[in-house]
């Protein structure tokens, strides 16, 4: 009877079912907000009109008042999960994409902006992808590489308590 033969069999069927779950699972949990999710952009603004203090900005003032414009500043856009109220979501353009992801952008942008801000939504979404790669190969094959380098140690521990066959 080969031991680590077994354990190698046991550890290939535990480890394949551990992956295919745990990478279902993390895909299911990451992607709908990662990957296929409403994001929205980190909004530029003026420095002159914050001066420190965002509460103070009046808002019912024409958007490029206090914003800047991303397209004429050629900035690179970061953006986050949407945390917009469905109470004010009708004051944002809403913006579709091919893979399901949605934009949500504050009416006062101008076409050109528009166009550019959703460019780098769409320009982005392959290190959306990538990031949440790593992060669904991290929780499925990790705790199986861990096992597998334990295992491996017991084994190679135990094997040096052979019996003497001369005794």
């Amino acid at each position: 009877m080969n031991v680590g033969r077994g354990l190698f069999r046991a550890w290939i069927l535990f480890s394949s079912l551990w992956a295919l779950g745990a990478g279902f699972m993390a895909y299911v949990i990451v992607a709908p907000t990662t990957l296929h999710g409403s994001f929205q952009p980190t909004v530029l603004m003026k420095k002159s009109a914050t001066a420190g203090q965002v509460e103070k900005i009046d808002f019912s003032k024409p958007f490029y008042d206090f914003g800047v414009s991303p397209s004429q500043s050629h900035s690179t856009m970061e953006f986050s999960a949407d945390t917009i109220s469905p109470a004010v979501r009708s004051q944002f353009d809403q913006i579709e994409f091919p893979d399901g992801s949605r934009l949500y952008l504050p009416a006062g942008y101008s076409g050109a902006d528009k166009n550019y801000i959703s460019s780098q939504v769409w320009g982005q979404r392959w290190s959306r992808w990538g990031d949440a790669g790593a992060m669904i190969a991290a929780w499925a094959f990790g705790p199986c590489i861990l096992l597998f380098v334990l295992g491996y140690s017991l084994l190679w521990v135990g094997r040096g308590f052979k019996r003497d066959a001369a005794a």
